[in-house]
């Protein structure tokens, strides 16, 4: 028997989370962390967005941040209804950093030679309409080939770039996702931080507000899908069921996998 949340990841809820953050941390960009050193802020927020199938929903998630005077990080994929040069170029001017979501080796079935000449391909794509730093995985679950791999075998900053938001997170980062339609990382097969072992949790946004509302926290890592955060009930609906049928299959996955 299906059981029905009470709304959250809505545009609203989203405002909420920002006006939660505002004045109380700096905000920086994953570039910006991969390059600080230990010049760090003492207190800061990193957020992230992976932006899996439309843009259009990336453009009103970064419409609000800025209203808060929040920077953050798109990760962006090379299909069609995400990779939108006009959208993407209205972000970065917005004062976001924009990066390239990459799933090479899993487009590519494994393949290390195809995967990483269709990697450089799409990093000159990107750089011939934005400035391109850093690059993160797509999970692509379906796949049983994780395209971080690729970088056992290949350096990533012989490409220009400074880090990968995976493999270049620090374990002392304090790592939340809406993967799976919670941030307490359950219906995760990817998404997370390699070799952290350490996590606090938060189930609802409203748990995640008040974490931040009582700043005992120094650093917040946000990684957010801005397809998830819906404007209306209708359409907040159809994603709910998505998602239900999502998690199912990767409990699924998991269970065959393991």
């Amino acid at each position: 028997m299906l059981t029905y949340p009470k709304l959250d990841f809505t545009l609203n809820k989203f405002r909420q989370l920002c006006c939660s953050m505002e004045k109380k941390y700096n905000f920086i960009t994953m570039n910006e962390y991969v390059t600080a050193g230990d010049q760090l802020p003492e207190r800061f927020i990193l957020m992230r967005h992976d932006v899996d199938r439309a843009a259009k929903n990336a453009l009103k998630i970064a419409s609000i941040e800025e209203e808060f005077g929040i920077r953050a990080t798109y990760y962006f994929r090379t299909s069609k209804k995400t990779f939108v040069p006009k959208i993407i170029k209205d972000i970065e001017k917005m004062g976001h950093e924009i990066g390239y979501h990459y799933e090479t080796l899993s487009r590519t079935n494994g393949d290390l030679g195809k995967a990483i000449k269709l990697f450089e391909k799409d990093v000159n794509k990107f750089r011939s309409i934005c400035n391109l730093k850093t690059i993160c995985m797509h999970g692509a679950v379906l796949s049983r080939h994780d395209s971080r791999d690729l970088w056992k075998y290949y350096d990533f900053r012989a490409y220009g770039l400074t880090g990968e938001a995976y493999l270049s997170a620090g374990k002392n980062l304090n790592y939340f996702t809406d993967t799976g339609r919670s941030w307490n990382s359950k219906n995760n097969l990817r998404d997370f931080i390699p070799g952290k072992t350490e996590q606090i949790f938060a189930e609802t946004t409203d748990d995640l507000i008040k974490l931040i509302e009582s700043q005992e926290i120094r650093n917040f890592y946000i990684s957010l899908h801005p397809e998830r955060w819906k404007s209306n009930v209708v359409n907040w609906g159809i994603y709910w069921l998505q998602d239900f049928v999502f998690n199912s299959g990767k409990k699924v996955l998991t269970t065959v996998r393991t």
